[in-house]
């Protein structure tokens, strides 16, 4: 379990020692997905919700089915994470369990669901609601004519 835990901790530490960026022109190893995806089932809520974040951060189509069973976490940042890695992924197969999380019972689970079936899967957790606010709420600040 030592060994497990060692290679869980050096695949997610990978992207940064090596200055990995989701631009990098060399995907992942099959054994860093392999070992993020087994990973999804540890006993540590924190692991399986850093490997689900990790794996949408790396776009790798063979995470789909780990995360799809992830989105059924009793854990809801695990289900969060899910829903923004499968959202990173865009595949077709998560459509209907994306769907079904829209009717979770935590509030962010339902936004991350939301965002990846909006196609919206690349956003910054705490971005404004609104990515255009009006910085003038009235634009019109005299709306009836000066009668006096």
């Amino acid at each position: 379990m030592k060994i497990q835990g060692t290679l869980l901790a050096a695949a997610l530490l990978l992207p940064a020692a090596q200055g990995w960026s989701e631009q990098a022109k060399t995907p992942p190893s099959a054994a860093v997905i392999d070992g993020l995806i087994g990973a999804l089932k540890d006993s540590d809520a924190e692991v399986r919700s850093q490997a689900a974040l990790t794996l949408g951060r790396f776009r790798d189509p063979r995470a789909v089915p780990g995360l799809l069973q992830a989105l059924k976490d009793e854990n809801a940042e695990v289900r969060q994470h899910a829903a923004y890695g499968l959202g990173r992924i865009r595949d077709a197969r998560a459509t209907d369990a994306l769907v079904q999380a829209l009717r979770d019972p935590d509030p962010q689970v339902r936004r991350a669901a939301v965002r990846a079936l909006a196609g919206r899967g690349d956003h910054d957790w705490d971005a404004h609601p609104n990515p255009n606010p009006n910085p003038n709420p009235n634009p019109n600040p005299n709306p009836r004519p000066d009668w006096d």
